[in-house]
């Protein structure tokens, strides 16, 4: 998924909204507590990102996921922590995926301590209380796996049975790196868009019929409206859009990977 920073939640007033991530979740979730979960026939999913989403009318077999929380990490604390800030519309029966984002300031090294990880898991849990499909969305460097295949565990560890856990990930990360076969989720989702130079020649061996070296990538995949790319059969396809969506970007996105 695109990358958002906290950069303007480090304002003074950005700063104390940690403190009302509550207020912020009750809003989120009276705007989607009419949907039902993720179905097994929802194979295309849209990705409804921070800002607002009307998303009234989508055909059968098409699911959204939405942003419900935001979590910054700032060396062994966090820095940041609130709910969606922008309406969601969804149509009732649309099924929905929450996606809790959690950013990483890169400024400073991670502190990961066993408290740190609790109060992120607390965090993750609280903002996708209520849901049987939720969505962990962070990026971590090398050092730093090890942070995210803990708050894996722990919300894993802390969601209902049946609850449906995915994770997004970096195209190199199933690309060779066998740490992410760790991961302890139902689904993982390599994003094939942002990838840089190393994501042309991944993108020109999907396009030659080739796929992931990693089987717990093959489930899934992520792509974005503005970065056409060959998908390989049989996949749940999430699509970002770096716009809002609307008739004419639906219309694109289903084009490109008819449900």
């Amino acid at each position: 998924m695109a990358r958002r920073t906290f950069r303007e939640e480090t304002t003074k007033e950005g700063a104390s909204r940690w403190r009302r991530p509550l207020a912020w979740f009750t809003a989120a979730l009276l705007l989607l507590s009419s949907v039902e979960p993720v179905q097994a026939e929802a194979s295309r999913v849209l990705w409804a990102w921070e800002r607002p989403e009307h998303l009234l009318t989508l055909p059968p077999g098409v699911g959204v996921a939405a942003v419900v929380g935001f979590i910054r990490l700032r060396g062994d604390a966090i820095e940041v922590m609130r709910g969606r800030r922008f309406p969601l519309q969804i149509a009732a029966a649309s099924s929905l995926v929450a996606v809790v984002h959690v950013e990483i300031d890169q400024s400073v090294p991670l502190a990961w301590t066993g408290a740190l990880r609790d109060r992120v898991v607390s965090a993750a849990l609280s903002f996708s209380a209520g849901h049987v499909a939720v969505q962990l969305d962070m990026e971590v460097r090398q050092s730093q796996r090890r942070a995210l295949l803990d708050m894996l565990g722990g919300v894993r560890a802390g969601l209902p049975s049946g609850t449906h856990l995915s994770m997004t990930a970096l195209a190199s990360w199933c690309d060779g790196e066998a740490w992410l076969a760790e991961a302890p989720v139902d689904e993982i989702v390599p994003m094939l868009f942002r990838m840089g130079q190393d994501g042309l020649r991944l993108r020109a061996r999907l396009a030659a019929g080739g796929d992931f070296r990693l089987p717990a990538c093959r489930a899934a995949v992520g792509v974005s409206l503005d970065a056409p790319v060959t998908v390989p059969p049989g996949r749940r396809v999430y699509v970002f859009n770096p716009r809002p969506w609307d008739e004419t970007s639906l219309s694109a996105a289903l084009r490109n990977h008819p449900p």
